[in-house]
């Protein structure tokens, strides 16, 4: 049976019990909006939980950073009305940020494997916005994307589960249900054997759905074309090291690019099946530009927030999954912020 019959099969499993539908693919199933809360109360009470012990509140995921970078966005001159939607509706340039990060919610060793994130926020971009999440004159637009193409839970319910394993110290358990062996578990087993040398040097993807203005994307970044990425140094902290000594002479580029969902088999709803390249072609839109230069560390980059939903309605982000994220980004980041009394200010053009 090929791989595209058992997309298909997975995501009619996916859709039966669902409640309601929308044109862009979504399928909201019953106790979806119970399933967020509980999501969001159990990451809550483990971030408040962690300041008690330590005094500090930090983020539940991605904990580890790199170091934040200053970058230029450069919005290219695409042919073609599906992709000249939204931000990407005409040549523009501007100024961002890119934090680096660990995907573990534990600081570890970076020799060892892990997911490894490119949280990108870019600023001064106008128009029709999701939320304002931090104030009134918010106008960055954030990207999510990680250095693995799909993710291992398929929406909010099952994220219950994984979560209250999670905390009670049983995730390996969770994820060798027979129900899970053959592909959740496949998924995340690949993704926690990632290792990389230097964060400059790898592809990510946004995993999850988003619109386009008329259309539905996923996303992914990698290096530009001829890109050569320093990477001498080989010790718990070498993304970092590695980071900072590539940056110190010479600068790093990224294309960012866009992949259209084409049909129906391209799962809006699970995050877990990968939409074929074969069918849909990623196309370069824009292009990142990473100048020499010492990447900020520290309290600068550890209060900087990042959510998906901060940004363009014309890039409203898709599935439960990415309805998860909604309502966990926000609440985190204001309890975080407020336990360490630290202001939640977006960074200025």
């Amino acid at each position: 049976m090929s791989f595209g019959v058992w997309q298909k099969i997975l995501l009619v499993l996916v859709l039966s019990g669902s409640v309601a539908a929308a044109d862009d693919g979504e399928v909201v199933a019953a106790g979806e909006a119970e399933a967020i809360a509980r999501v969001t109360a159990l990451i809550a009470q483990t971030v408040q939980q962690q300041y008690s012990e330590s005094g500090r509140a930090v983020r539940d995921a991605h904990r580890k950073h790199h170091g934040c970078v200053k970058a230029a966005f450069e919005v290219l001159p695409v042919p073609g009305g599906a992709l000249n939607q939204g931000l990407f509706s005409h040549p523009a340039r501007y100024s961002s940020w890119v934090r680096f990060s660990n995907g573990s919610g534990q600081v570890q060793d970076d020799r060892d494997g892990d997911g490894r994130g490119f949280a990108l926020k870019v600023l001064g971009v106008e128009g029709k916005r999701l939320l304002t999440e931090f104030d009134d004159e918010s106008t960055s637009q954030d990207f999510l994307l990680i250095n693995h193409p799909v993710f291992f839970v398929r929406n909010a319910i099952d994220y219950v589960g994984f979560q209250e394993a999670v905390m009670q110290g049983k995730m390996l358990l969770w994820l060798m249900s027979p129900s899970r062996l053959l592909h959740e578990s496949r998924i995340a087993f690949s993704i926690q054997r990632k290792k990389m040398q230097n964060p400059l040097e790898s592809r990510y993807w946004s995993m999850t759905a988003s619109k386009l203005g008329s259309k539905q994307m996923k996303f992914s970044v990698q290096p530009c074309v001829g890109s050569a990425i320093q990477a001498p140094i080989d010790g718990e902290n070498r993304l970092r090291e590695n980071l900072e000594f590539h940056l110190a002479s010479a600068p790093a580029c990224f294309d960012f690019r866009v992949q259209l969902r084409t049909d129906d088999s391209m799962s809006v709803e699970d995050p877990t099946l990968e939409w074929s390249e074969e069918v849909s072609p990623f196309e370069t839109v824009a292009r990142i530009h990473i100048d020499p230069q010492t990447p900020v560390q520290g309290e600068a980059c550890e209060t900087m927030s990042f959510n998906p939903w901060n940004g363009l309605a014309d890039h409203r982000p898709l599935g439960s999954i990415s309805r998860v994220r909604k309502e966990v980004y926000a609440t985190i980041s204001r309890l975080r912020h407020s336990l360490n009394g630290q202001p939640r200010e977006e960074p200025r053009p």
